[in-house]
């Protein structure tokens, strides 16, 4: 099945990417919380905006792989999902210009493969 306007790439390759992306945002994601343990000594602000950088990484990670499904996604949600994808992708090229390190490259290309494969499977309800 291909997707309308993605005449290359097949409907399963997108969504093997999608998924493939998101479950490296996830992994991410749950290192960088478990790093908040080993980074941050006692319980202060930086602890806490640490953490819930890596807590909203890991619940648009969800988000997304939850709503790819074996077709393009019919829920009216999707298009909210989308959205999200494309500000995180802001956020995670904000981030990377404010620590470029490996780890931050690799957030910020699954979070592009992410958005993008998302045109292909967050379709949302007509």
């Amino acid at each position: 099945m291909r997707v309308e306007g993605e005449a290359s790439v097949s409907f399963a390759t997108w969504r093997r990417i999608h998924r493939g992306a998101s479950a490296t945002v996830a992994l991410l994601a749950a290192v960088h919380m478990l790093l908040t343990l080993r980074l941050y000594q006692e319980w202060a602000a930086d602890a806490l905006w640490f953490l819930t950088a890596g807590l909203g990484l890991f619940l648009l990670a969800v988000v997304n792989w939850a709503h790819v499904g074996l077709e393009p996604c019919p829920q009216p949600t999707a298009p909210v999902v989308r959205w999200a994808n494309y500000v995180y992708v802001l956020l995670g090229a904000a981030a990377l210009a404010a620590v470029p390190e490996p780890q931050a490259v690799v957030l910020v290309v699954s979070l592009v493969a992410q958005a993008v494969a998302g045109r292909a499977t967050l379709r949302g309800s007509a």
